[in-house]
């Protein structure tokens, strides 16, 4: 070949390559502007005093890639001219609930419920109730078939210096996708699960978790969401919804009070939920030969869920 048509063929070849290897500009990811999550200042589905959220947590959902289920410490219950049962003042955090329907453009921000002030979002007859003083430590996952859970750390605060808490409590909230248009908001609350409880010797602290696929042998989950202002004549309407069931895993830290001054060693506890989050394994501990162990994360295998 003559020399010249080589050198053509040669340039030829590495133009291709390039534009091969090279990433597009047109399909790079731009960052957007940044969007405020808390909606306004409207108690309680704003913050009036312009309080701090923090540890941010977020899944997307498996049904619409365009919901998103968010949650945060949250601070807007501190300073409100508030009183709690038993005449105490309100002065702390509870963990924040945020949705977005449209990939985030736009928020709807609420309280998780089960908070101790008496207004209808925090209202949870089941495991929370309003017993709690605090909460935090906010992990959000999403499950398949449109589920999210969203663990946290609800507690009273130490009545003296040689306790580690009056009352702490692992715990699960559950939410479901319906992805439909005929409401608003079409991620449901279902219930809350407590995962372990603390006393006032061991403090329960820092929860991960990780959520699988259904896999071979699954249990199947059932459950009724219940959708305001879809039923006749706007009222509640009850959608029944049963599919398989994805493990999920949690750990969390069980400090004890002597941890204090670090004589004794804290406790990494595991426990799994097969059923969807409404029944939970007896924990056990993970860790062994440290004094203290501060926290985990867990991860799942995804070609055998190991």
């Amino acid at each position: 070949m003559i020399p010249f048509v080589k050198s053509i063929c040669a340039l030829a070849v590495f133009t291709v390559l390039s534009a091969l290897l090279m990433p597009s500009a047109s399909v790079a990811q731009v960052a957007g502007q940044n969007v405020n999550m808390v909606s306004g200042t409207q108690w309680p589905t704003g913050d009036p005093f312009l309080q701090r959220q923090n540890e941010p947590s977020m899944a997307v959902s498996t049904r619409n890639p365009m919901h998103i289920l968010a949650g945060s410490n949250d601070y807007r219950s501190v300073d409100l001219e508030l009183v709690l049962s038993g005449g105490a003042e309100t002065g702390d955090s509870w963990l924040g609930l945020f949705k977005s329907f449209d990939g985030g453009l736009t928020w709807q921000s609420t309280l998780l419920p089960g908070c101790p002030q008496a207004v209808p979002q925090c209202t949870d007859s089941g495991a929370l109730g309003g017993r709690y003083q605090a909460a935090s430590d906010p992990v959000v996952r999403a499950g398949t078939n449109g589920m999210f859970y969203y663990a946290g750390l609800a507690f009273d605060r130490a009545t003296s210096s040689t306790t580690a808490s009056s009352f702490s409590s692992i715990f699960v909230a559950r939410y479901n996708d319906l992805n439909n248009n005929e409401n608003v908001d079409p991620i449901t609350y279902i219930d809350t699960h407590i995962v372990a409880t603390g006393n006032s010797s061991q403090f329960l602290d820092k929860p991960a978790m990780a959520v699988d696929i259904p896999r071979s042998g699954a249990m199947t989950c059932s459950f009724n969401a219940n959708e305001p202002g879809t039923g006749p004549n706007g009222g509640t309407l009850t959608v029944h919804q049963s599919f398989p069931a994805g493990n999920i895993y949690l750990t969390y830290t069980d400090f004890l009070t002597a941890t204090k001054d670090n004589t004794t060693p804290t406790h990494l506890m595991f426990t799994r939920s097969a059923d969807c989050g409404v029944t939970w394994s007896s924990p056990i501990q993970i860790n062994s030969g440290t004094t203290t162990s501060q926290g985990s994360a867990i991860a799942v295998n995804p070609l055998n869920g190991n």
